[in-house]
């Protein structure tokens, strides 16, 4: 078990230095392309016609990925009227419930992506002249990275983990130390 979750942590470890590293170039080549297309339209008078396809499609790999990051980060939108609910010892239980059912979703939102992804995979964007599928496997690819990042919290610290906000996670791994 205990180098089951060694395996667990370094393959999280791993994929999350990949992402944070993908994340950088993405933002980069899609700063460069509005730029240049900014300066090809008004300076040059002749717009990169491709270049928009590119960055909607770099965008969409910057918002999964990038949501994935989130769960890593404890960064995403909660809600915290149900809180106190949670932190009630008796109801401790509704961490595991929740989890599962969130993992549960996630499953079928991967399964429904994968299919849209083989259904698209036969066009082909007008510009760049490749399959749409390359795009759109940012979703399914960032989905599975979340499943990842939520069971390397689960299994470290618990169900309970996994909801905590930044600012909670901070405090715990403080006092830890």
């Amino acid at each position: 078990m205990d180098s089951a979750r060694r395996a667990l942590g370094l393959a999280d470890d791993a994929v999350f230095a990949i992402e944070r590293l993908f994340l950088i170039a993405v933002t980069g080549v899609i700063t460069v392309l509005v730029v240049a297309g900014v300066v090809f339209r008004y300076l040059f008078n002749d717009p990169l016609t491709w270049s928009e396809e590119l960055i909607v499609g770099l965008f969409t790999w910057l918002v999964f990925i990038g949501a994935a990051i989130g769960v890593r980060a404890h960064a995403h939108i909660r809600i915290d009227v149900m809180a106190p609910v949670y932190a009630n010892p008796k109801m401790h239980w509704l961490n595991l419930v929740t989890l599962l059912v969130g993992l549960a979703v996630i499953g079928l939102m991967i399964y429904a992506c994968w299919t849209q992804v083989m259904l698209e995979a036969v066009v082909d964007l007008p510009m760049l002249d490749i399959s749409k599928a390359w795009f759109l496997t940012a979703m399914p690819v960032g989905l599975v990275f979340m499943v990842l990042h939520t069971l390397r919290i689960w299994v470290d610290r618990g169900a309970a983990a996994v909801f905590r906000g930044d600012i909670e996670t901070v405090i715990e791994e403080e006092l830890g130390k």
